[in-house]
């Protein structure tokens, strides 16, 4: 252990130098290993320096077969905060070549590939975003740039829409919402079993009600059973071709005797 800074006040012992500490909080096996730690207090910032095992080969995770050292980059992640300092990892981190030519970076266990922080902090931010719904505020408690945030939130957005695509939808909404002083509307679709708005677009005519139909996939689209919507033709006439086996719901509200 070469550096402890210790608050008894708080019961709190910051181990700031201990490669072992940082192979653990990390995850870190073979072949990657913390190398070394730095400390630097003007700055307030931890570096954790990763390398890989001197000698490691990979293979094609597609074919097996034996994959070639094309060059090494040297890059950083920004990494969960330690003890309020902030938290830095370096590494060279190699690219191969395939044998039918294919150049990749190899991937890191702390990080997506080519991501600039950690899946840790990632996920903290995507906490946060949920929490507050304000890129900017995220990106100023973290001290994170804008861009940084806003990157985390897309990609995210990205794999939600992904993992989307397989979820079976029953039964559905469409309302519209004013907007710019009721100069102007958006038509939403929701996931009523899920209590989820699943997407929008600007409009309120046939087309984008059809446009936010095909949101959906094909499949999701055939599972539908029904629909609630008010008495708007434009909702209507999108749906009976979109959803042809789906019951249409009237609002109560627009409904009278």
């Amino acid at each position: 252990m070469d550096f402890v800074e210790r608050w008894p006040e708080m019961g709190i012992i910051c181990n700031m130098k201990d490669t072992d500490f940082y192979q653990h909080i990390l995850g870190l096996v073979s072949p990657w290993k913390v190398s070394s730690v730095s400390l630097e207090m003007d700055r307030q910032r931890v570096t954790v320096r990763v390398e890989l095992h001197e000698g490691t080969k990979w293979g094609d995770p597609e074919s097996g077969a034996a994959a070639h050292l094309h060059k090494w980059t040297e890059r950083k992640w920004r990494h969960l905060d330690t003890c309020q300092f902030e938290t830095i990892i370096e590494a060279r981190v190699p690219s191969v070549r395939y044998a039918d030519g294919r150049v990749e970076e190899v991937a890191v266990p702390w990080s997506e590939r080519y991501q600039r922080v950690t899946k840790l902090l990632a996920g903290l931010v995507i906490v946060l975003l949920e929490a507050c719904g304000n890129v900017d505020k995220v990106a100023k408690t973290l001290r994170l740039d804008w861009s940084t945030v806003n990157s985390i939130m897309k990609a995210a957005v990205k794999r939600g829409l992904e993992r989307r695509e397989a979820e079976p939808v029953r039964h559905l909404g469409i309302d519209e919402k004013s907007y710019r002083r009721g100069h102007a509307y958006a038509s939403v679709l929701n996931d009523l079993d899920n209590n989820r708005v699943w997407d929008l677009v600007e409009e309120r005519k046939t087309q984008s009600a059809k446009a936010l139909l095909d949101t959906l996939s094909e499949t999701q689209r055939n599972a539908v059973e029904a629909v609630a919507m008010d008495m708007w033709p434009a909702f209507e006439a999108a749906v009976r071709e979109k959803l042809p086996q789906a019951d249409i719901v009237y609002d109560k509200f627009h409904i009278s005797g």
